[in-house]
């Protein structure tokens, strides 16, 4: 991965040294061309207003151009260089570097024919295809008269751009009532748009602008809030688990103001902002994306001037009468429309069907499911860190238990330190499974301190099955001439100190099971006997060892294979050839896998029929911890210093517990046979072995059959205190915004369901917006 990551670090450094490349050289280009073209005919010298018209470009970017016109054709190049979000972009006709003057730009074609004049850097135009630089300065004159009278709501018909009128500084004329209403329609087909009246928004409307609002935002304080308590439960920022932590609570009641807060009547989002009346005809105009000509936006205009936004539940085919002259309120700022005709109005609506928000509710409800999603996943222990929580405010200490009785009278309380000292035996798990089979097991993770032994039975296996079961059936042991001959060779071949050779040369070595012929005289006896082998398991028994032995019989001179048991019992009969055999280690130990499996098939049909007869252990007190009970080392709630002293005073308990632990480990015999064994050594007083335990309670009550339970865990200490804090608060955070999310979310999804059907019928029942029979 590190070498994908550098090769692609390489990578962009390559691309970005040849992009520099390209444009130094572009460039140099420019500069080259520019220099050329100063050398070419002067066709005229610019005119007074043309000098004027250029002089808001030139004197902004501290340029000055000479009088002299010059011709300049070619293609136009748009280039430039992009870094770190920054970008330099330069516009080229010819390779040479123009400046294009208010509206210049939307008349370039793939060819152009262009009028410049040159300044010190770039060539300046002043015409080019259809554009004249007087022209386009009066339609942007016309577009700022146009703005101008959008913004401060002149009462009068809004001036055209591209049509050549007045002066930008003549006053538009405002039109009387009777000539608006004898050339009313025909003013209003070619596309014109009168102001009536400018007003300030209403509160409703200031209402329906800004939504309820806040959810994303408080979302956001959310998730910082909960990886700040992320951050604070690792290891590794030990050292600032607390300033993590409040800077997690801080966060988190962050997020809780920004979400039930309300903007201020003062803040800048309610300032009412200003309405236009307008009149005229409502058009649908299909606009082409100026990048790709493929994709077209259907838009909504009043005449060809305004473009119309209309609240979505009013955008219906039915109900919007395109090609009629219509009356609309706008706001300046987006064009959104607040009324719609006469009784198409934002604010009527709004009081009387109040708008019911509820997706920031699911939005919340989304992060609480996730905080608790990833809680579980990296805390499962939450009873632990809460026990933590209240040992860290009360300081509770139990008093030492060296006796059950005591205990049982008056258990620890829970979130304190408790610790016990005697003599407990494990507890049987009695829905364990062992290969596939039903096995009680030992787990030592609960004791039962005092309370009666369990009880387990003998199983009555046949004699010739427990023979198969034997550890000294079917063993090998090396040819100790053989051994010697690989181990010469491989000194010959330079391998003796290469430990994969020795391993290789280990594990091809021969090895010599002897009596053989007794391992299959007690292989066919425990297929015959009633109480032994069933006939699948022998058959299947008999076939794997046929199989793996791979043996062979002297036949007229020639080694024959024994393909079949018949073949291979017969070969291997005293005195026969194959009463003692040559394995290999790997055959050997397929053998005794095969003769495994056989004997631990009769031996879990005995343990099925003898598990409801297990008598389990009662009464005492059952302890129970997320270790090993007397494996574990002793800590408590104290300092570091105070648990490394703690530890060098209980060197000789674990010392102890750690030798009961190897010993049990050690055990040989891992059959379902050797289990049962251990099972049953485990129900005598041999079962019984001393432990410690000291820790932190984290849970006290009693199980089904009313005996006294305690859990302790002595991992947890004071070093924990901060991040089982860190996983409470996280809980915490993501119960209530599931819990108060999920509820406002059913009520608000309700009322928004029923407020949409009131709504809807409504609109249903009102007139078209349209005007006729307004003239």
């Amino acid at each position: 991965m590190d070498t994908v990551i550098l090769l692609l670090k390489v990578g962009l450094i390559l691309y970005a040294i040849y992009s520099f490349i390209v444009y130094a050289s572009r460039r140099s280009g420019n500069r080259d061309a520019l220099k050329h073209f100063r050398g070419t005919p002067v066709l005229r010298r610019i005119t007074d207003e043309e000098k004027s018209a250029l002089q808001p470009f030139l004197i902004g970017q501290g340029l000055t151009a000479d009088d002299d016109v010059r011709e300049l054709s070619g293609a136009f190049v748009r280039h430039g260089l992009q870094s770190q979000g920054a970008s330099t972009e330069h516009d080229t006709i010819g390779d040479v570097d123009v400046l294009l003057p208010y509206d210049a730009f939307d008349y370039i074609e793939s060819h152009n024919q262009a009028l410049v004049v040159l300044s010190k850097k770039c060539a300046v135009v002043i015409r080019v295809n259809g554009f004249d630089l007087l022209e386009g300065r009066q339609r942007a004159q016309r577009q700022q008269a146009q703005d101008k009278q959008w913004k401060r709501g002149e009462v009068g018909a809004l001036p055209n751009i591209d049509e050549i009128a007045l002066g930008a500084d003549t006053p538009v004329p405002v039109p009387s009532a009777a000539s608006l209403a004898s050339d009313a329609t025909a003013r209003f087909q070619r596309g014109e748009v009168d102001i009536l009246a400018q007003r300030t928004e209403t509160p409703e409307e200031v209402a329906d602008r800004i939504g309820r609002g806040g959810a994303w935002v408080s979302a956001l304080a959310w998730l910082a809030a909960f990886l700040l308590l992320w951050a604070a439960t690792w290891d590794a920022s030990r050292d600032l688990h607390a300033y993590l932590l409040a800077a997690g609570l801080c966060f988190g009641l962050l997020a809780v103001w920004l979400f039930v807060r309300k903007p201020s009547a003062t803040s800048a989002v309610r300032v009412p902002q200003p309405v236009n009346r307008v009149r005229g005809m409502l058009n649908q105009i299909a606009v082409v994306n100026a990048s790709n000509a493929a994709v077209q936006r259907v838009g909504v205009f009043i005449g060809d001037k305004l473009s119309l936004t209309l609240p979505s539940h009013w955008n219906n085919e039915q109900t919007v009468p395109y090609g009629e002259v219509i009356e609309a309120e706008l706001r300046t700022g987006d064009f959104t429309a607040v009324s719609f005709g006469e009784r198409w109005s934002v604010a009527d609506e709004w009081r009387r069907f109040k708008p019911v928000y509820w997706g920031r509710h699911v939005l919340h409800l989304l992060i609480g499911l996730l905080a608790i999603g990833a809680l579980a996943a990296c805390a499962p222990d939450l009873r632990g860190d809460a026990a933590l929580i209240a040992q860290w405010f009360t300081h509770d200490k139990s008093p030492a238990y060296s006796d059950a009785n005591p205990l049982t009278d008056n258990p620890p309380q829970w979130g304190s330190i408790a610790s016990m000292e005697g003599q407990a035996r494990c507890e049987i798990d009695m829905g364990a499974h062992t290969n596939g089979h039903a096995m009680p097991a030992v787990d030592c993770t609960t004791v039962r301190w005092s309370g009666k032994a369990p009880v387990v039975p003998a199983l009555d296996i046949a004699p010739s099955v427990l023979a198969l079961a034997e550890p000294d059936f079917i063993r090998g042991s090396e040819n100790s001439m053989a051994a010697s001959l690989i181990a010469m060779l491989r000194m010959r071949m330079g391998q003796a100190a290469d430990p994969l050779a020795a391993y290789r040369a280990r594990e091809n070595t021969p090895l010599i099971v002897r009596n053989f012929d007794q391992s299959v005289a007690a292989i066919e006896a425990a297929c015959k006997d009633e109480g032994g082998l069933s006939p699948e398991a022998c058959g299947h028994l008999q076939r794997e060892l046929v199989r793996t032995v791979d043996a062979t019989v002297q036949k007229g001179g020639n080694d024959t294979p024994a393909s079949t048991w018949a073949a291979l019992a017969a070969s291997a009969r005293p005195g026969q050839e194959n009463a003692d055999i040559v394995l290999s280690r790997t055959q050997l130990a397929a053998v005794q896998r095969a003769v495994r499996r056989a004997v631990d098939a009769v031996v879990a049909e005995k343990i099925a029929a003898a598990m409801p007869s297990i008598v389990p252990a009662t009464g005492g007190v059952l302890l129970a911890s997320s270790t090993r009970i007397g494996d574990a080392p002793r800590k408590t709630l104290k300092t570091r210093e105070a648990s490394q002293s703690a530890e060098a005073e209980g060197e000789a308990t674990d010392a102890t517990d750690a030798t009961d632990a190897t010993e049990a480990e050690a055990e040989p015999d891992n059959s379902l046979l050797g289990r049962w064994a251990r099972l049953q050594r485990h129900a005598t007083a041999d079962g019984l072995r001393h432990f410690v335990l000291e820790g932190l309670v984290t849970e006290v009550g009693q199980d089904a059959t009313g005996t006294t339970r305690v859990r302790v865990e002595p991992g947890l200490d004071a070093t924990r205190t901060a991040a089982a804090g860190a996983h409470a608060l996280w809980w915490l955070f993501a119960a209530l915004l599931v819990l108060v999310n999920g509820v406002l979310f059913a009520v608000r999804l309700t009322q928004s369901m029923r407020r949409g059907k009131r709504l809807h019928a409504d609109i249903a029942s009102r007139p078209a917006p349209g005007a006729t029979g307004l003239f």
